[in-house]
């Protein structure tokens, strides 16, 4: 029980802060964010009772959090750590929709359901009314996710650049702090840590703030 209410409490508090406050209510007060969170832990209970009176095999949900790392993680991992400058908030929110909508509509076999959408290959097991997935299909989505974020990505920040995506049109509120406007101040910090920094305007006036 120990393990499993701080693994409800776990997810709970990072869709909450990270996905709640974030992108639908960056200005949501302290009372409002604990009746979120309040929320998703009844609706991340309520999921898990489901899937743990549904599901026969406990390798089988191994499996399931695996193929959603890879497909839905790995590649905000990848862009984030390696490559942060090819993506924002608008590519990965429509990455990770349709990767996660391409992958539930693949079908799994160990949550009983069948596929909608049969890639090259797809074979029904004898005395089986649900198929198997022979094409590799958990690639072709990660791929098609990491692709999606960085196209999206690239489209939001050309559309800033043009003007289009400005102001109330940033719903996610990813150029909220550049606003377009270039930096008009360089600080040096070469100096060594007993001395001020030097604060110099673009206008070439210096000034002299302390540590």
């Amino acid at each position: 029980m120990s393990s499993t209410d701080s693994s409800i409490l776990g997810i709970s508090s990072m869709f909450t802060r990270n996905v709640f406050n974030k992108v639908f209510m960056p200005k949501a007060s302290d009372k409002t964010m604990l009746w979120a969170l309040r929320g998703t832990i009844l609706v991340n209970t309520v999921i898990a009772m489901v899937i743990a009176m549904t599901v026969k095999s406990v390798y089988g949900l191994y499996l399931i959090c695996s193929d959603l790392v890879f497909v839905l993680l790995f590649p905000h991992l990848l862009l984030v750590v390696h490559f942060p400058e090819r993506a924002n908030r608008y590519g990965f929110g429509v990455g990770f929709s349709l990767a996660l909508l391409l992958r539930i509509l693949a079908g799994e076999p160990v949550l009983g359901y069948d596929a909608i959408i049969k890639f090259p290959g797809y074979q029904y097991p004898e005395g089986s009314d649900i198929g198997v997935q022979k094409f590799p299909f958990r690639i072709f989505c990660m791929l098609l996710h990491l692709g999606l974020v960085i196209l999206v990505s690239f489209l939001a920040d050309l559309a800033n650049q043009k003007g289009y995506l400005t102001g109330k049109w940033d719903i996610l509120g990813e150029y909220l702090d550049s606003d377009n406007k270039p930096s008009t101040t360089v600080i040096e910090n070469s100096c060594p840590a007993n001395q001020p920094n030097k604060v110099v305007p673009l206008d070439g006036k210096v000034n002299v703030s302390a540590n």
